[in-house]
């Protein structure tokens, strides 16, 4: 068969991955700080810590009155204004939790609680992770404390608020109360220990032992599960570009806040001013080099050129997954994608009308410092399911990808028959 030009981005985003004998040098690439993590979709709250200006598509606490419904914990009485109760004790207190007491968040505990609000009448919305974690730290505090302060100052939904868990509402300014829920939520596969265990795994297998903890490599407060997240039609932007976000998918931030530009997290503003929102598929051996050392530009570029050299991405996740080859982990056949943050002003598409419409949604990156790795989202996916990108461009009756096809129907046998 004849030769066939390679369709991929993969040649030009080939890793180097540095001497790395533990991943105490991957934690030093990385540098802790809080990770940046994006807006939730067809949703009417934001998970959200990044610097001022607010993004557009956050929205504050509701200030206005809800009809009484019962909630999980607490009175099923409809929300009043004015000092809270402690019901233990039946006195009324002005005294807030003290912060200094909040136990540790473990984003491996088994007990993890949703935390809601209520929108209307019966129409409850759950906060952001981190918020979510702030609430059940205090939550906390006040069940151990037999006749301790009932309220709390947080900051939920970017808004500051009054929490009084003796009567489970968050009051916002003057407003009126809004009722507040603690739930625990199903069980799921894809819970933080799964995803750590596999990405360990996967380093494992890549040579690389890991010793650095996990906090100091992902910030679990800000995962964010976009795998029931359907398309409303509404468009959001980051860095001037449309941002598509990655449903089906589940999001664990990488600890990158205070790593770049001098601490300066400008970079991850959710707005025009933040730098725009990409994806690249990458294997499990790819993805040590990616962490450890970031991008280098690799050769056989073939839209060289058109666009010079650099680092191939895309805007669009279904496109980028097609260089995920899943693999087997932890007992589970899974996708990884990184999820990036490049420098708008470098993006470079690809226009070559001869492109394959596959193609054209490729950026090109010139500069490897233009783009930076942000978060880790992995899905499950059989590799029956997989369509490898040559594929996309060529079409499977290409006499070029007869071998390549052939390999991957062993391989899924092989997968199968396990």
């Amino acid at each position: 068969s004849r030769a066939l030009p390679h369709p991929s981005p993969a040649p030009s985003a080939a890793l180097h991955v540095r001497a790395c004998p533990q991943v105490e040098i991957m934690g030093a690439c990385m540098n802790a700080g809080a990770a940046a993590p994006e807006a939730k979709y067809a949703a009417d709250e934001v998970s959200t810590a990044q610097p001022p200006p607010p993004p557009t598509d956050s929205v504050p606490v509701p200030t206005s009155a809800p009809s009484a419904a019962p909630s999980v914990h607490g009175s099923s009485q409809a929300a009043s204004p004015g000092p809270s109760v402690n019901t233990r004790s039946g006195v009324a207190s002005a005294e807030f939790i003290d912060r200094s007491r909040l136990p540790r968040y473990d984003p491996f505990a088994e007990d993890q609680f949703d935390w809601r609000w209520e929108k209307e009448a019966g129409q409850w919305r759950s906060y952001p992770l981190h918020d979510a974690v702030e609430l059940e730290r205090c939550w906390k505090v006040y069940q151990a404390a037999q006749d301790g302060p009932s309220l709390a100052k947080l900051s939920l939904l970017k808004t500051e608020v009054v929490v009084d868990f003796a009567r489970m509402t968050a009051q916002a300014g003057e407003g009126r109360p809004r009722k507040i829920q603690r739930q625990r939520p199903p069980d799921d596969w894809l819970n933080n220990s799964y995803f750590f265990d596999a990405f360990k795994e996967a380093l494992r297998q890549a040579g690389i032992k890991v010793e650095t903890s996990p906090e100091e490599m992902f910030d679990f407060r800000y995962v964010q599960d976009f795998r029931d997240t359907k398309d409303d039609g509404r468009k959001m932007f980051r860095g001037g570009r449309e941002y598509m976000l990655p449903a089906g998918w589940k999001r664990f931030a990488v600890q990158v806040r205070g790593a770049y530009d001098g601490g300066d997290n400008a970079w991850l503003r959710e707005d025009d001013s933040g730098w725009a929102v990409a994806y690249h598929g990458t294997s499990k051996e790819g993805l040590p080099g990616i962490l450890c050392a970031g991008f280098r530009v690799g050769d056989r570029q073939k839209f060289e050129k058109e666009t010079g050299a650099g680092v191939y991405c895309t805007p669009t996740i279904d496109v980028a997954q097609h260089y995920s080859k899943p693999t087997f982990l932890r007992g589970r056949s899974v996708q990884i994608v990184l999820q990036l943050r490049v420098k708008p002003s470098a993006i470079n598409p690809i226009t070559d009308p001869k492109a394959h419409e596959f193609e054209r949604k490729y950026w090109v990156i010139n500069n490897p410092e233009d783009i930076r790795a942000y978060g880790v989202l992995i899905r499950e996916l059989p590799l029956r399911s997989w369509i490898p990108p040559e594929v996309m461009v060529y079409g499977r009756s290409h006499p070029g990808l007869r071998q390549l096809l052939d390999d991957l129907e062993k391989e899924i046998k092989q997968v199968e028959g396990r």
